[in-house]
C-alpha cells in the first residue's frame, strides 16, 4: 500500500531504484589528511553539514566509507535523527553512514531523505531498540514519492527559495534579539 495517492505523472519506486548505495568500506590510514563526516556531523532534520575535522584529527582506526562530491550520505544508525546531507567534497565517512548515488534528481533526494514521510517508513524498519539501525536491505525498499524530472527541479528551486527566506527571517529574529539585548542593557 502506499503511504497517500500522487498528483498524475508522480509514480511511487522503491528507493533501491532511484538510489544505489556505494558501500566503499577502506583502511582510513590510506587517508588521513581527508575530511571525515560522522553523524554528529550532520544538522538535524536540515541536512546541514556542519564543520569537519580531519582523518586522522577524528583517530578514526576502523573501516570507513570513501565518499565522493554529490553523493548523498545518510546516517544509518538512528534513522528517526533524519541526517542527510549531499557531500560538498571527497572524504570518507562513518561506517554509520551510507553515501548514496541518487539515479533520480540529488537534491530531489536528498530532500525527500528528510521529510516526514521517508523517516516515518525509515523509523518503521528500526528493528533494533537499543541501537536503532537500518540496513541496505530495509533502505532499499523504502517507497520514494518520483514525480517528472522538471518537477523535481522546481520543488528544489522552490525549497531553496523558500529556506533563503527563512534565512533571513531568522537572521532579523536574531538581530532583533541583539537590539532588545542592548536596549535592556542601556535601561538598567
Amino acid at each position: 500500500t502506499h503511504p497517500y495517492e500522487l498528483p498524475k505523472g508522480w509514480e511511487w519506486a522503491r528507493f533501491g531504484h532511484v538510489a544505489r548505495i556505494a558501500s566503499n568500506l577502506v583502511r582510513p590510514e590510506h587517508y588521513a589528511s581527508m575530511p571525515h563526516v560522522a553523524p554528529n556531523n550532520i544538522e538535524k532534520d536540515s541536512g546541514r553539514l556542519l564543520e569537519c575535522t580531519s582523518v586522522a584529527e577524528d583517530n578514526v582506526k576502523s573501516g570507513n566509507h570513501h565518499f565522493f562530491p554529490g553523493q548523498i550520505l545518510y546516517s544509518k544508525i538512528r534513522p528517526n535523527l533524519n541526517k542527510v546531507t549531499i557531500a560538498p567534497f571527497e572524504g570518507l565517512c562513518s561506517a554509520d553512514m551510507y553515501p548514496i548515488d541518487s539515479l533520480i534528481c540529488t537534491d530531489y533526494l536528498a530532500r525527500y531523505m528528510l521529510s516526514s514521510t521517508f523517516l516515518s517508513m525509515s523509523a518503521r524498519e528500526d528493528t533494533r531498540v537499543a541501537m536503532p539501525k537500518i540496513n541496505q536491505e530495509q533502505l532499499n525498499v523504502i517507497l520514494v514519492a518520483v514525480p517528472p524530472l522538471s518537477e523535481q527541479k522546481r520543488i528544489v528551486a522552490r525549497i531553496d527559495e523558500l529556506m533563503a527566506h527563512c534565512d533571513v527571517l531568522e537572521a532579523k529574529l536574531n538581530q532583533s534579539h541583539a537590539d532588545a539585548d542592548r536596549l535592556a542593557a542601556a535601561i538598567v
